[in-house]
């Protein structure tokens, strides 16, 4: 089956092989990474003789975030280990370089990540390239991106593959069930499998993979620690959005298309009755700010972008935030927060940032990526669904109407994100068993 698959991918390389140079040239994200995803003029380093190398993967901007408190605990425990991380998009890469080169760093003795590099495409030339070059003793992959020639590669050189926090969605499942067979073989070639709910393992099982090689170790996005923000910087943030005593803020995070023309109709409403109301809204793909910042001064709402606020001014009615990494933060200065990607068909996004400073969470009917979070959150009265429009407006007021409300909901979800953590902890048991570490 691999040489059937090795056969279509390279065909499929042949025929896309005359458009790369339109893609270089006119596609800005392809254009960074293209050529280090073929493996060229990387820049990586070979690893020191005696070090053990560890490469660990993450897909983009959710799974980099996700794989920061393991790396972090992951080197802490593990000193002497010499860590190469990737990505396989630009935004991913550019956010491992803030957390774990730029924002980590200046605080910190020494990186936790030796090197920062690119996934290469699944094509036999540039995954041996590239392995040749990171020369990992095992590799760990973060949530997702598996790919069959990455997987034969590595087993054909008597690399371990790890897949951690693993999960599978019920339409990747039936996915997987209709190619069977070769599923069974692609998902066997690797070394272990640590899943995130119990209901992921058995959806794994039912794939034919071998039950020793399945473990449930927990979702590590409930061990992501939260900012470390106290009076003073708090204060400052809320200056720097000229955030006056009484004012209420509403975060809209990581919004896609088709959420913003809603999320403009339900402020407009609800400004009326909060006059004082800012919303904050930082769109899953920042590039989209000035798009949506037309709409918005379309729309006779007074909108500014973040980058480029003035603090003398008075505070807009909408920021809209177009700098990738801020999010996470600024969830400290909002009453209430709502999660982007879930009013429209994307899965929605990590529930668990504003939880972890004690906001109430509102989202849209589609959170089927982050399924288990959100119903812990729901069940234990920090998050609330809504179904529309008309839902969203009627939850923003009623919460923002009560302070008791706020408060409730707000240590409600900090519980479900405080007593769930530990992932991280059983993972690297794992892998000590397992002597990838």
């Amino acid at each position: 089956m691999i040489f059937l698959y090795k056969i279509i991918i390279n065909i499929l390389f042949i025929v896309a092989f005359p458009f790369l140079p339109f893609i270089y040239f006119f596609s800005e994200k392809r254009r960074a990474n293209l050529s280090l995803r073929f493996g060229l003029r990387t820049g990586l380093k070979p690893k020191q003789a005696g070090k053990k190398r560890i490469w660990i993967h993450a897909l983009s901007v959710g799974e980099v975030i996700s794989a920061v408190p393991f790396v972090k605990v992951l080197k802490g425990q593990h000193k002497d280990l010499d860590i190469v991380f990737t990505a396989s998009t630009k935004t991913g890469f550019d956010m491992a370089e803030q957390l774990f080169l730029k924002k980590i760093l200046p605080k910190e003795d020494a990186p936790f990540v030796a090197q920062l590099g690119y996934f290469p495409f699944d094509l036999g030339y540039c995954v041996k390239k590239v392995s040749r070059q990171i020369e990992p003793d095992a590799v760990v992959i973060v949530e997702t991106d598996l790919w069959p020639n990455f997987l034969y590669e590595m087993k054909k050189s008597k690399i371990p593959v790890i897949l951690v926090n693993a999960r599978l969605s019920k339409r990747s499942l039936n996915g997987y069930l209709f190619f069977r067979k070769f599923s069974s073989m692609f998902f066997s070639s690797l070394t272990g499998i640590m899943a995130q709910t119990s209901l992921d393992e058995k959806r794994f099982q039912r794939l034919g993979i071998d039950e020793k090689k399945i473990s449930v170790t927990g979702n590590i996005k409930f061990d992501q620690p939260p900012e470390d923000m106290d009076k003073r910087v708090i204060k400052g943030m809320r200056d720097r959005f000229s955030i006056q005593k009484g004012t209420q803020v509403f975060i809209a995070g990581s919004t896609h298309e088709g959420e913003e023309d809603i999320l403009c109709e339900v402020y407009k409403e609800v400004k009326k009755n909060y006059p004082g109301l800012l919303m904050i809204l930082a769109p899953r793909d920042p590039k989209r700010c000035p798009e949506i910042l037309s709409y918005f001064l379309s729309n006779d709402i007074q909108a500014v972008l973040m980058s480029a606020m003035d603090e003398s001014k008075d505070c807009p009615d909408v920021v809209l935030v177009d700098k990738m990494g801020e999010l996470a933060r600024l969830y400290a200065i909002c009453d209430v927060a709502f999660i982007g990607g879930s009013m429209v068909r994307q899965g929605g996004h990590n529930p668990l940032e504003p939880a972890a400073f004690s906001k109430p969470v509102l989202f849209g009917s589609d959170m089927s990526d982050f399924l288990l979070m959100s119903n812990m959150l729901m069940d234990h009265e920090g998050a609330k669904r809504v179904e529309s429009e008309q839902d969203l407006r009627r939850e923003l007021e009623a919460i923002l109407g009560n302070r008791q409300t706020q408060q409730h909901m707000g240590s409600r979800s900090f519980e479900v994100f405080s007593r769930n953590s530990g992932s991280v902890q059983r993972i690297i048991k794992n892998l000590e068993i397992l002597r990838i570490v």
